[in-house]
């Protein structure tokens, strides 16, 4: 079985609400984790970032905050800001999921939010599953004749043993609802035909949450690196889908989302 680890952060103003998820391979976490934590040793050796200090994006983007031992302007901030966004996109098979709602006539947009984030980390597990299964069973089948027999099953089950699933990390804040709306997926989860109905004419289906391993778990951001940059990309989202400020827009924040993460 392949597990990913997916961190969540949020960026919301009255308009729009962003949620983001970093996915990372379990494999990969540990040079995923040394790569950003050699990033954050370079912040503080160029421009004295304390390596503890969060960075959450909309202080630090705005100006806000001691962040280190000296005075770092705004100018400097936007291009720290675009370079971990960078640091994302060059994870290695890092996936990035994005949800983005209005606020207006929802009752809870972040309730909302983690509910269709929850659905497209599902079906995207399912889409990997559908993906590597003929693959590893074309393998099987080209297993020379002259196998043992024993050998041959043993190949073969751990072939097919792929299950691709996930498992949550987010900021803590609203920790009973979070898993109050995951755990519910698990059991009732009714999603609309894109088409407007099912087969049979029914205009939504009960497809449960399978992929998702336990309840999210919660951390503070200002302990998880992961957290902090699910955060920036939370941020550069909402500042794509929103009017810029003159600050937002003369430091080219509102196109750093496309320019820098495009790929993944």
């Amino acid at each position: 079985m392949t597990v990913r680890f997916f961190y969540v952060d949020e960026s919301y103003d009255d308009k729009r609400f962003c949620l983001s998820a970093i996915g990372i391979r379990h494999m990969d976490w540990r040079e995923c984790f040394e790569r950003v934590r050699t990033h954050r040793k370079t912040l503080k050796q160029d421009y004295g970032i304390f390596l503890r200090k969060e960075i959450h994006s909309h202080e630090f983007v705005g100006g806000r905050g001691r962040i280190g031992p000296d005075v770092v302007g705004k100018y400097d901030r936007s291009r720290i800001f675009e370079g971990l966004l960078r640091l994302v996109a060059q994870l290695p098979s890092v996936s990035v999921f994005n949800v983005c709602l209005d606020v207006a006539g929802r009752a809870d947009p972040q309730m909302d939010a983690w509910d269709r984030l929850v659905n497209r980390i599902e079906r995207t597990m399912l889409a990997y599953e559908e993906r590597e299964f003929p693959l590893r069973r074309q393998l099987v089948q080209s297993l020379p004749s002259t196998l043992p027999a024993g050998s041959r099953r043993d190949i073969e089950t751990r072939l097919t043993a792929y299950r691709p699933r996930a498992l949550l990390f987010a900021d803590q804040g609203r920790e009973v609802e979070i898993t109050r709306v995951v755990r519910k997926m698990s059991a009732f989860n009714p999603v609309p035909s894109q088409f407007g109905q099912w087969r049979g004419g029914a205009a939504s289906q009960n497809i449960p949450v399978q992929r998702i391993l336990e309840d999210p778990v919660f951390k503070r951001s200002d302990q998880s690196y992961l957290i902090q940059l699910a955060d920036c990309v939370a941020f550069a989202l909402l500042k794509r889908e929103v009017r810029p400020t003159p600050t937002i827009k003369r430091y080219g924040i509102d196109r750093m989302f496309e320019r820098c993460l495009s790929g993944v």
